[in-house]
This record gives C-alpha cells, sequence and structure tokens, in this order.
C-alpha cells in the first residue's frame, strides 16, 4: 500500500475563506477583453458615508459575520442596484450564510452579461451546487475550465471554491482543481473547519503519476484508453512531536479507476469530515515546511 509524506498546502490552497473571492484576482489579474469593475473603481462612486458602510462590511466578512455584512451589503446594492462588484460581495456574503437562492438570482444577470466574468462565474457555480442544482453546478464546473484553458482566469489559480458543506459542528470546503497541483496532482480538495474555523484536517482526490506505473500493470486496458487511478487521501494534523516538528497522519481511504464524479468525490469529503470512513493505511509524517 502507498505511504506518502505530509501534504505541505500551495499558496492556492489556503486562500481565506474569510477574504472575498475578488482579492485574488486584484493581485493576479486575469486577461480581458473589456474592462471590469474593480474594487477601486466601486470605492470611487461611493459617497463617504458609503465608503465607511463598505469599509465596515469588509471588518464584518472578515471576522466571518457574514450575516452583518450582508445586511450591510444589501443596503448598499440597494443604493447602486446591479453594481457587479457589490453583488459578488453580497453573494459570496449570502453563501456563507446559506442564503444560496438570494446569490443565484443575484449573479445570474452578471453571469449572462459577461460569460468571460470567472469570478462572477465561480460563484454562480458554488451557488448552484450549494442550491442543489446539479445541472447547474455541473456546467458552471465545466465553464470555469474552459475559461481556464482560455487563460482568462487570473495567472496562477489552480483551484476555486466549488461548495460550502455543513457537517455536524464541522464545515467542509470543497475545492476543484483547474489544473491538478502539488507532487500528487490533487483534482479536489475538502478542508474540514473545526467549530473555531480552524483547519484540521484536509481529503483529497489525487491521481499521482507514480501510481499509474502499478495502475497500467493492473488495468491495461483501462490505461489504454488513457485511464488513470485515482485515490482519495486524507491529512490529518496531529500536532507537534516531541521535538517540536508539526506532524500529520496521512490515510488512504480508496482508489477509483478512472476519475470519480463530482457527487462521489462529495459523498466520500462528507464522509471523512464526519469520521464515518474507513481508511486502508494511515502513516504519521513531519511536514516539511
Amino acid at each position: 500500500m502507498r505511504l506518502k509524506p505530509g501534504i505541505a498546502l500551495t499558496r492556492f490552497a489556503i486562500i481565506s475563506i474569510i477574504l472575498p473571492v475578488v482579492a485574488f484576482a486584484q493581485a493576479n489579474p486575469a486577461p480581458s477583453v473589456s474592462p471590469r469593475e474593480s474594487v477601486g473603481d466601486l470605492v470611487g462612486k461611493l459617497n463617504p458615508q458609503q465608503k465607511q458602510q463598505f469599509d465596515d462590511a469588509g471588518k464584518l466578512f472578515k471576522a466571518q459575520n457574514y450575516a452583518d455584512a450582508l445586511v450591510i451589503l444589501k443596503q448598499l446594492l440597494n443604493e447602486l442596484p446591479g453594481d457587479a462588484m457589490l453583488s459578488k460581495f453580497a453573494s459570496e456574503a449570502a453563501l456563507n450564510t446559506g442564503d444560496a437562492s438570494f446569490a443565484v438570482s443575484t449573479l445570474k444577470p452578471l453571469a449572462q452579461a459577461d460569460a468571460d466574468d470567472w469570478q462572477a462565474a465561480g460563484l454562480l457555480t458554488r451557488a448552484c451546487a450549494e442550491s442543489g442544482d446539479a445541472s447547474g453546478r455541473d456546467a458552471g464546473m465545466a465553464h470555469m475550465l474552459d475559461l481556464h484553458n482560455r487563460g482568462l482566469t487570473p495567472r496562477g489559480m489552480q483551484q476555486y471554491l466549488l461548495e460550502r458543506v455543513k457537517v455536524g459542528d464541522r464545515i467542509l470546503l470543497i475545492r476543484m482543481s483547474l489544473e491538478p497541483w502539488g507532487p500528487y496532482k490533487v483534482y479536489a480538495l475538502g478542508q474540514v473547519l473545526d467549530a473555531q474555523g480552524k483547519i484540521f484536517l484536509r481529503a483529497t482526490l489525487e491521481s499521482g503519476d507514480a501510481d499509474q506505473v502499478f495502475f497500467a500493470k493492473e488495468h491495461p486496458e483501462e490505461a489504454a484508453k488513457g485511464m488513470r487511478s485515482f485515490s482519495l487521501d486524507g491529512y490529518l494534523e496531529t500536532g507537534l512531536n516531541p521535538n517540536g516538528q508539526r506532524t500529520q497522519t496521512h490515510y488512504t481511504y480508496k482508489f477509483f479507476v478512472g476519475q470519480p464524479s463530482y457527487d462521489t468525490v462529495r459523498e466520500e469529503f462528507v464522509k471523512i469530515a464526519s469520521g464515518k470512513a474507513t481508511p486502508q493505511s494511515s502513516r504519521t509524517n513531519l511536514v516539511v515546511p
């Protein structure tokens, strides 16, 4: 059975959930055939009172007080109806409070007006996923890959948040890769947060190149068709060892012949997040910074 060292997260895997989706785009602009509203453009429209309200909403958002942030953002959106950037901020706050219907209705006009707006597309895909619209979710996932393949997502962007799932007193964040990343080729990442909002467990759908050698021997026909072996893995933070070094326990849960559907991945991630998944193997490793 395959044994692996602890997983080190890339900066794209740890983009904080308490920062709006637009923050990444400010530092890594995507190519665009037409200018889109930026945060600076939005702020330039606001009067002094509105600027203070917007600043207050941002502070509440960063403090994960999404409900109060949403109240302010909705008020501003009423004063500047249809504003693209406000719509995105308000929609993300709404999603984080569980109001997917508001996000869907707010984001659809943006996505329809500009199909190449990756921010609107990503948030709408998430809204569809969290509202139970599987067809809209799947279409949105395909659209995000198309935008990425055409170079319309920010340079270096590897993944996006697809779904926020409540699992008991925990939160599961599911991120889908726009391109497999890391040494083990991560296609999907599940981050499990405890009641205090701290990530303590990660689940991954991986398809490491090294595993394909064994897969080709065991499944030559499938490999000849271009299929790959995928694995479901977990990485649990297990604290510091006696030498003060960070450790993780790696779990291998199961293998798949070919890439499993998103619904299968989601179901398995939820099992891991709830502690109901049984690993085939485990090993505790040092995490190299």
